[in-house]
């Protein structure tokens, strides 16, 4: 009996771990999904100025309801949490002035072993979520 209770036991904390990492996997996705919408929708703001002159939104609602236009011109439905942390993403601000990307708050590692097609990280050393940046750099 003692046997098959370790057994129990053996069988169910493997699962768990199963579970943790396609928990985690599925965040990873979802992070990359959403650090991707942030970043089109970025690139779409800097491109479309009325006025000629490119420049990056001043706050992530401006990706909402774009300000500089007289019709409402929408870049992202709505503001979407980090997947990791399930708080706001973290604003990576561009010299000129304005938000120019979205990192991820988590520290944790990925399971991924490289960053995904599209994210600027760095390209050594151990990498966390919060390196993998969704940013544009305009032209």
């Amino acid at each position: 009996m003692l046997f098959i209770v370790f057994l129990l036991s053996l069988g169910l904390g493997k699962a768990m771990e199963v579970y943790a990492n396609s928990a985690q996997r599925s965040r990873e996705d979802e992070l990359v999904h959403v650090g991707t919408l942030y970043r089109e929708a970025i690139k779409d703001y800097y491109l479309s100025a009325p006025d000629g002159r490119h420049r990056y939104p001043d706050h992530l609602d401006d990706l909402l309801k774009d300000p500089r236009h007289l019709v409402t011109r929408r870049y992202l439905r709505q503001l979407y949490p980090d997947p990791m942390t399930a708080q706001a993403f973290t604003l990576l601000l561009s010299p000129q002035g304005g938000i120019r990307g979205v990192a991820s708050g988590s520290t944790a590692q990925p399971i991924r072993v490289q960053a995904p097609q599209g994210v600027v990280s760095p390209a050594s050393g151990e990498m966390r979520y919060s390196d993998w940046r969704f940013v544009y750099d305009g032209e």
